[in-house]
């Protein structure tokens, strides 16, 4: 636990942060990756993908591993081959919004302050406004947009609930928060598997989709994801 202290300067910290330097970036970078993705009208899905790669390794490699549990779902709920494809670009672009957080939010050495959980929260936001930079099909902008809804509709940004979240997102936002469990991060230990899954069977019905959750604890470990993670 952090005293109160330690949150209030972390808090101040961020603050500044936001007023100062992060809005001098954020602008910057919007301007820029706004004119790139002029550029990009060909094919911007892989331009952005790699901007996220350049910018975010982290975040893209954990994106990836995302993609392929998310795919290994679909599967199971008999995406053809054209859906598979649209499910893991959903996948591997549901955090490019994150290109436009700090490394110092996203690396930071505890849990987020009330400020920094501002920030993250705008991600899906960014993300969908970048898709739009670069000429994504909307279907795509609006599936990595609400992989931060809630079944029971509590999430965001928009508080979509139920069948009103779209499938893909559901499925990419039972993924994502399993490698996030099983992952490192500097104020916890990574979970191991049945922990982690023992985490999303508390949480369906409120966070996730039950019917996503089956698929994804009854297809997984196989031996694909496996080798893969």
């Amino acid at each position: 636990m952090y005293d109160e202290m330690t949150i209030e300067i972390a808090n101040a910290a961020t603050i500044r942060l936001v007023n100062g330097s992060w809005a001098n970036y954020l602008t910057r970078a919007l301007q820029s990756l706004k004119a790139i993705g002029r550029l990009q009208r060909a094919d911007g899905t892989e331009a952005l993908i790699k901007r996220l790669k350049k910018a975010r390794p982290a975040t893209y490699f954990h994106s990836v591993r995302v993609s392929r549990l998310s795919k290994s779902v679909g599967r199971a709920f008999g995406f053809d081959d054209a859906r598979l494809k649209q499910l893991c670009y959903a996948a591997v672009l549901h955090d490019s919004g994150k290109i436009l957080v700090p490394e110092a939010v996203l690396n930071r050495p505890r849990k987020p302050t009330p400020t920094e959980l501002f920030i993250l929260h705008k991600h899906p936001s960014f993300g969908a406004l970048l898709a739009t930079y670069f000429n994504l099909p909307a279907e795509l902008r609006i599936r990595t947009q609400h992989h931060h809804e809630r079944w029971d509709g509590n999430g965001y940004p928009h508080k979509l609930g139920g069948e009103d979240i779209p499938l893909m997102a559901r499925i990419v936002q039972v993924a994502d928060s399993y490698d996030a469990m099983v992952a490192d991060r500097p104020y916890r230990k990574a979970l191991g598997h049945d922990e982690a899954a023992k985490e999303l069977r508390r949480h369906e019905g409120k966070q996730f989709d039950p019917r996503v959750i089956e698929a994804f604890l009854d297809t997984f470990p196989s031996k694909e994801v496996a080798n893969q993670l």
